[in-house]
């Protein structure tokens, strides 16, 4: 076995009894209100300052005190499997470079030639090393300075002191996770509150990448709202889900985190992960699949949507970040499956599922937001509200406000495990 397989396998741990334990909670109490005919509720309607999705100075805060000071989910790690694979991506302002070494060790650097500041890289793809294309500057795999064009020309330096910036890392559950912050004292991987230890089960580091794409939106709240509540879908979405989709949502909350579950829809809607069609809890000797289903919310801007197409079980994850300006943002779709499409009918199918993945948030979803961005903007509005029946919304808004009030001293006991 090579470094690298060894790393691999280092990236997926089987799921911890503890986790299992909480995944057969969640299904207990799912089956339990099903059985029951109950639904439940948050406490109250939550009302939310309008200028939470459009003032200068909230967004320099959210930048500031959440996107650099909490790990981010920014990729998957099958998007960089072998050594040199890289990908770069820009979150509020700031450009990252993820790229995987030789000993299949996953960095996040500011892609950023320490000479004068130009990027290093750009897209995705493999590389030995990374060379500015200004001066020529040369960096290794893991942001080390190798190489200074003309040194002699160009003066004494030392090398040790101009690697490009890195930024903490934690690779688990099969995502990468950073910390946009290189002075941060914390590490990430303590700061995950356990939702990684909770959809370890899915096994994402050996998932094959099928397709991705990038969607520009507005404020990046009102870009991720809609993945928090299912209140919109028969409406919104009606022509696409259906006007017979249920508005409700069921809510379990792991820390900052969060998962949101549909209640039980009728047979045609079954899949293989469906736990109301499988009627109990699985047994510790039965697959953990049942115990997986719905969307994982992960704070503070990333869902992972499951689903099965051709009986291959697939994501849709959706990493959400600000822009550089406050009505800015992009959603990035990445579509994973567990194993590779065999023939041209699944990889047909995978094709429909994610060119309509991409209408109903491109085309339905963020025209929506725009007007709300649009509206807000006016200062007429006042106020918005999430209600009783959108508990996710309120978990959400309410961590922001906390993980911004929050200390750096704070902060890790805020965030670790709960």
């Amino acid at each position: 076995m090579t470094d690298i397989d060894r790393e691999v396998d280092a990236r997926e741990a089987p799921i911890s009894g503890a986790a299992r334990s909480t995944l057969e909670k969640h299904a207990a109490a799912l089956l339990r209100h099903t059985a029951d005919g109950t639904f439940p509720l948050a406490a109250g309607v939550m009302p939310l300052e309008a200028d939470h999705y459009t003032s200068a100075e909230r967004f320099a805060a959210e930048k500031r005190f959440v996107f650099q000071r909490v790990p981010l989910t920014l990729a998957a790690s099958c998007e960089i499997p072998e050594a040199g694979d890289y990908k770069t991506l820009e979150v509020a302002g700031i450009p990252v470079l993820l790229v995987r070494d030789r000993q299949g060790k996953a960095h996040v650097l500011l892609n950023a030639c320490t000479h004068r500041g130009a990027a290093v890289a750009s897209g995705c793809g493999t590389a030995a090393r990374f060379t500015c294309p200004y001066h020529g500057w040369t960096f290794s795999q893991d942001g080390a300075l190798i190489g200074i064009a003309s040194a002699d020309d160009f003066g004494r330096v030392y090398k040790a002191l101009l690697s490009m910036k890195r930024f903490p890392v934690a690779e688990r559950a099969g995502l990468i996770w950073a910390i946009l912050d290189p002075a941060s004292p914390h590490n990430p991987a303590k700061m995950l509150s356990g939702i990684d230890d909770l959809i370890s089960g899915f096994g994402l580091a050996d998932w094959s990448v099928i397709e991705s794409r990038i969607l520009t939106g507005p404020n990046w709240k009102l870009a991720f709202d809609a993945h928090l509540e299912f209140y919109h879908l028969p409406v919104l979405h009606r022509e696409t889900f259906g006007p017979q989709r249920s508005n409700r949502a069921f809510y379990f909350a792991q820390g900052p985190h969060q998962r949101v579950i549909a209640p039980q829809g009728p047979a045609s809607e079954r899949a293989p992960d469906d736990l109301y069609a499988f009627g109990r809890v699985p047994t510790r000797d039965e697959p953990l699949d049942p115990l997986l289903m719905g969307e994982w919310i992960l704070f503070p801007g990333t869902s992972i949507n499951t689903f099965y197409i051709a009986g291959i079980r697939c994501v849709l994850l959706s990493i959400v970040v600000p822009g550089a300006e406050v009505d800015t943002s992009t959603t990035t779709q990445t579509f994973l499956a567990e194993t590779p499409p065999q023939d041209d009918t699944a990889r047909s199918a995978m094709a429909d599922m994610t060119a309509f993945l991409a209408h109903v948030v491109g085309d339905e979803d963020m025209p929506t937001s725009a007007f709300q961005q649009q509206v807000m903007g006016t200062g007429l509005l006042g106020e918005v509200r999430f209600g009783r029946n959108e508990g996710g919304l309120q978990h959400f808004h309410m961590w922001l406000d906390r993980v911004i009030a929050a200390d750096d001293a704070a902060l890790m006991e805020l965030l670790c495990q709960p």
